[in-house]
């Protein structure tokens, strides 16, 4: 057997990319630069309740494959995962802290369905039907990239956003667990 901790995550104005600024003027714009500091102290104490909640499972880190919502498979993994740590992204940064005490960053999306989905939020021709298959077809593909790469006896981590529904695709090899935190 192999262990998924699964762990949905809601993605910050770091993760956003090009789209940040917009979003955040926007959301300025409708509900202020104090709502906007509380949500950012939100997040913050969200990936905080979220690493000590790893950290509280004692795991031996040189067993772990970490598995990232929107990572594509590259061979890049590590480098991207390092811009985003460095441009402020909590679960990237959570991510290089794992790596760099022994953990492996896997790379987990199709570079192909992640350029199609992109092309699908851009486009006017977007519909929910669309969008929902395409969703469902990175979650395949996720689920394969798990099951390839995580051998038995070991742990992965997937960090993943709350619309993904990997854990229905996944073999029945691979034992899927919450993780349970505490956002005091």
């Amino acid at each position: 057997m192999a262990r998924l901790i699964y762990v949905p995550v809601v993605h910050s104005l770091a993760e956003m990319g090009s789209a940040a600024a917009a979003y955040q003027a926007a959301f300025v714009a409708r509900y202020g630069e104090k709502k906007l500091a509380e949500r950012a102290a939100e997040f913050d104490a969200i990936w905080v309740a979220i690493a000590d909640g790893i950290r509280s499972l004692r795991l031996d880190l040189r067993r772990v494959n970490l598995y990232q919502d929107s990572l594509p498979v590259c061979g890049q993994e590590r480098a991207l995962v390092h811009d985003m740590a460095v441009q402020g992204s909590r679960n990237h940064q959570l991510l290089e802290a794992l790596a760099d005490s022994g953990a492996s960053i896997v790379g987990t999306e199709s570079p192909a369905l992640l350029l199609e989905e992109y092309k699908l939020v851009q486009s006017s021709e977007r519909t929910e039907a669309r969008a929902a298959e395409l969703l469902d077809a990175r979650d395949q593909f996720i689920a394969g990239r798990i099951d390839e790469t995580l051998g038995e006896g070991m742990t992965g981590i997937l960090f993943i956003g709350a619309l993904h529904d990997v854990a229905k695709h996944l073999s029945k090899r691979v034992s899927v667990e919450y993780l349970a935190v505490r956002n005091t």
